[in-house]
């Protein structure tokens, strides 16, 4: 067996230097990060005799392997996570890279169907200030009306200035029936005396992952309305920081996941971190600021194309007006 080691400033250049060297049979053992050096990737094949080694064309599955370690090194996907969805794609031996990657990310992590989210136990949304989770409230109430379900937005967060003012805009557009709650006592209240066929979205302040007293405090909240938790982050944060907050966030008992801004950033290896690390599935996304364009639902399929579809930002127009 030839045995070779390749090292480059990012994992695709890496790849590329496998495909070149090593051809059509290279089996890719291990990737591994060497600090601001890049990453070092280490490949063997199979030979009867090393000596008389000629490099072939690549094989699909190598370029497969190549393509979705690109896309993965573009959206700064956690090394460890990288190898574990490199390696799950590898094992299906696919032609189509975007349904390997698919497969991988189904393999890796959870997704829960949107449409299991109804009337039978309420949705609480949680997260840091400003991720979004007042507008995805107001999403999940179009979700329902567009289901031709009735919704009940519950907000803690009518404290903030215009906080009030903001859910009562959001009720009316929507149809939905507003509560105003300060505590959990409250929360639960309302949640008890829900009609049957209104489906409760709690809305609430924002919190710091780190602080354990806020999120002793939230816990207590979805206990007392026996809610789902889920977590509001928004795209484009640092993989380790969002990883972070996650795994406290899933520890306070978020089990499902809503990115928001995914239309206003260009890496989301800090969303696929923090699904994984958290052990949180994705329930839907916001793409849009605008309340009418609702969520879109995740599966594996739909969040590989997303991700295949990311191309980094090009400030040629930019430039042109100036």
């Amino acid at each position: 067996m030839l045995l070779r080691s390749f090292s480059a400033k990012t994992l695709p250049e890496a790849m590329e230097q496998v495909r070149l060297a090593l051809g059509d049979e290279a089996i890719i053992l291990s990737t591994q990060e060497e600090g601001f050096a890049g990453v070092k990737v280490t490949a063997a094949l199979e030979a009867d005799d090393d000596n008389d080694f000629r490099p072939g064309p690549p094989t699909s599955e190598l370029a497969v392997a190549d393509r979705i370690a690109s896309v993965l090194d573009h959206h700064r996907v956690p090394r460890g996570l990288a190898d574990r969805l490199l390696n799950a794609a590898a094992s299906l031996q696919a032609d189509d890279w975007v349904m390997a990657l698919a497969a991988a990310l189904d393999y890796e992590l959870g997704f829960l169907p949107l449409s299991e989210i109804g009337p039978g136990r309420p949705i609480m949304l949680i997260g840091p200030s400003g991720a979004g989770k007042s507008v995805t409230s107001a999403k999940l109430c179009a979700c329902a009306r567009l289901a031709g379900a009735r919704s009940l937005l519950i907000t803690m967060d009518s404290d903030k200035a215009g906080g009030r003012a903001q859910a009562e805009t959001f009720a009316d557009v929507l149809g939905a029936r507003l509560v105003c709650a300060s505590d959990p006592e409250a929360v639960a209240k309302a949640v008890s005396q829900r009609e049957a066929d209104e489906m409760a979205v709690i809305d609430t302040i924002g919190s710091n992952p780190f602080d354990g007293q806020e999120l002793r405090y939230l816990s207590e909240t979805a206990e007392a309305a026996a809610a789902t938790l889920a977590l509001v982050l928004p795209a484009g944060g640092d993989p380790a920081e969002v990883a972070d907050a996650a795994l406290a966030y899933s520890q306070a008992g978020a089990q499902a996941m809503i990115p928001t801004r995914l239309d206003a950033a260009r890496r989301f290896g800090g969303l696929l971190a923090a699904a994984h690390v958290g052990g949180m599935q994705f329930l839907a996304a916001g793409v849009s600021r605008h309340i009418g364009a609702g969520l879109t639902a995740l599966n594996p399929v739909s969040l590989a194309r997303l991700l295949s579809t990311c191309e980094p930002f090009e400030p040629s127009s930019l430039a042109a007006a100036d």
